[in-house]
């Protein structure tokens, strides 16, 4: 069998997922074959003020958002504190950002209410402390499982400590920097609909909506789109390259 046949189900199964969850969320007629197919008793499978589109929309923009913030903080304060001249503060700023995963995303965002208001802000502020820690924390591990004898052989090569970093250390540490970027976007993902007890919209809007009304519904609409991205972005993230591992170095 042909390379390209024993790979063809591997795009055909999340082309024809990403096609259906796109009709779904942008057809309103679809919805409702699908749900009352799935709860015939229930009469209202729509949101009665917003869209399902508008809604994906808005959960996927401050999902992203948060997302990037922390991957940026997080993989710069990694960088910094795996340095000689940040190693001081390694302890430190792993236990705040593991304090800060202790509590949970509503204490947060209620937390963050006083200072930030009502709406986005809040729930964005939220999301990027609840990410940070899974980006910053696999950053370090990334750097720490770098082989001390290839950091002496580049220097032996004369390497500067910013060419060591780009040419040696972040190659090795880049799966491991990705798998804190992959887990931090799930993790958004599933909390950002808790913003919309605070006016931060999203999917959690029609899920709250559900949930209040005893709408079945409506709450697993909501569900339904969540986990369709969850499980597209894990597919996305699948498909990025990373650099190869020097010889004995292992992804994780």
């Amino acid at each position: 069998m042909s390379k390209t046949l024993r790979t063809r189900p591997g795009w055909i199964l999340p082309l024809a997922g990403t096609v259906l969850l796109a009709l779904y969320i942008s057809m309103p007629e679809v919805q409702e074959r699908v749900l009352g197919l799935l709860f015939p008793s229930t009469g209202t499978y729509t949101h009665s003020r917003l869209n399902l589109l508008q809604m994906s929309l808005d959960h996927l923009i401050i999902t992203t958002l948060a997302t990037g913030i922390s991957f940026f903080i997080g993989l710069g304060l990694g960088i910094l504190v795996t340095r000689r001249a940040g190693k001081d503060f390694l302890s430190l700023v792993t236990r705040l950002s593991a304090l800060v995963q202790t509590l949970p995303p509503s204490a947060v965002i209620i937390l963050a209410f006083p200072f930030l208001g009502f709406g986005w802000a809040p729930t964005l502020a939220a999301l990027f402390l609840y990410s940070l820690f899974p980006v910053m924390g696999n950053t370090i591990l990334g750097f720490q499982t770098v082989d001390p004898g290839v950091m002496d052989a580049a220097r032996g090569l004369g390497m500067a400590e910013a060419q060591a970093l780009r040419i040696v250390e972040f190659p090795m540490a880049a799966p491991y920097i990705l798998t804190g970027l992959r887990h931090a976007f799930i993790l958004n993902l599933a909390t950002a609909a808790i913003g919309a007890v605070i006016g931060a919209g999203g999917l959690g809007v029609i899920i709250m909506s559900g949930l209040t009304l005893q709408n079945s519904a409506l709450v697993f609409s909501g569900t339904l789109v969540i986990t369709g991205f969850a499980l597209l972005g894990e597919y996305i993230f699948g498909l990025i390259p990373t650099p190869r591992p020097p010889q004995g170095q292992s992804a994780p």
